[in-house]
């Protein structure tokens, strides 16, 4: 069972960690969502982007910004929950009622060791399959849901292989004023224009009733003019779904990087080179940022406790420091060459034993005066 000391630090950590994650997460989701509402805006009219789209994509994106947030927020957390105990005295009085201030660390320890194992499960399992089911939505569910009578008025815009105009849209739906530009064959194009127009559904797709109209073929000699026309309409555009990494668990991305590698050694090809060191960088973040909750609060956990009074402030720039110390050493332990995979991925874990170190060097100090 927890101890009550253990459940009443856990406590304190856990309200900033998570006011922290509210507010850093809110920024970040919000400039990933609009990163990939920008990508569908060429395939789907803005008009037509709901609310509930954009909580879909919202939604999808938080497991793959977990490997950022998670830890800095919990780091953020622990630092203020020890400082606000330093400032109440409550360290003071553990250590005058012989509570070592290691063992004031050890459950926020356990709980960064916990954080570490969900970290791993939700950047393997959990964010593949988000992405792959945002990518998903953002560039077939969308624009497949676009039908010609949802396009904007009084601008051209590209629906299926139709370029098409329409002048206003009555209440009962029916277009007006609508002109098609439809590419044929032979590179030349067929131009549709009517009075007016309805959008009639079968089970084959969409069928475009034209009337009162005239039709300019390619050969502008054979013009003709209709009463009614019926055109089968197109397939809306959709986006290409991309086998990025970001979408591969670490099964998936052993096996890429063993396909790669075989092929890179066969042909020597500076493109499979590029994407074999991508998924190299993956491989290594995969391996790396699990374990980077736990050596954040390895590092962080003994600067907390010995804060004593010095207040807020010193508690955010001592976090933001060992934040920035981390992803400053990653960035540098990047291997600007194509290596092996292996040495890549153990480059990788170079923040991470650096924390390690330099926390355990911290915590065997953390007691004395």
């Amino acid at each position: 069972m927890v101890s009550i000391l253990s459940r009443y630090i856990l406590r304190n950590v856990a309200v900033p960690a998570v006011i922290s994650a509210v507010v850093v997460g809110f920024f970040i989701v919000g400039s990933t969502v609009r990163a990939q509402l920008k990508n569908v805006l060429d395939l789907f009219p803005p008009e037509q982007i709901q609310l509930v789209d954009v909580g879909r994509v919202a939604l999808f994106a938080l497991p793959a910004l977990a490997g950022y947030v998670v830890p800095v927020t919990f780091l953020f957390g622990v630092m203020m929950a020890f400082s606000r105990m330093a400032r109440n005295s409550e360290l003071i009085a553990m250590k005058a009622a012989g509570i070592p201030l290691k063992r004031v660390l050890l459950p926020v320890l356990v709980c960064g060791a916990l954080l570490s194992v969900v970290e791993w499960v939700i950047i393997d399992i959990a964010s593949p399959l988000a992405y792959s089911r945002m990518a998903r939505m953002v560039a077939l569910e969308m624009p497949l849901r676009l039908t010609l009578d949802m396009l904007p008025t009084g601008i051209m815009q590209e629906y299926g292989d139709w370029r098409v105009y329409i002048g206003k849209r009555d209440p009962d739906g029916t277009l007006r004023q609508i002109t098609i530009v439809q590419q044929d064959k032979n590179g030349g194009a067929n131009v549709f224009h009517a009075a007016s127009a309805r959008l009639i559904r079968d089970q084959e797709g969409s069928v475009l009733e034209m009337r009162e109209g005239h039709l300019i073929p390619a050969d502008p000699s054979r013009h003709v003019t209709f009463d009614v026309l019926r055109q089968r309409v197109p397939a809306p555009k959709t986006g290409e779904i991309r086998n990025v990494v970001d979408g591969m668990n670490l099964r998936q991305l052993l096996a890429e990087e063993y396909k790669l590698g075989s092929l890179f050694r066969e042909t020597k090809s500076l493109p499979v080179a590029a994407r074999w060191r991508e998924v190299q960088i993956e491989l290594k973040d995969r391996f790396a940022f699990p374990l980077m909750c736990l050596a954040v609060c390895v590092a962080g956990a003994p600067i907390g406790a010995r804060t004593s009074r010095t207040g807020r402030s010193y508690a955010y720039a001592a976090g933001l420091f060992i934040v920035a110390a981390y992803f400053i050493l990653r960035k540098a332990a990047e291997p600007p060459v194509l290596l092996p995979t292996l040495p890549t991925i153990l480059i990788g874990q170079i923040p991470n034993l650096l924390l390690f170190a330099w926390g355990g060097w911290l915590i065997g100090r953390v007691d004395r005066i």
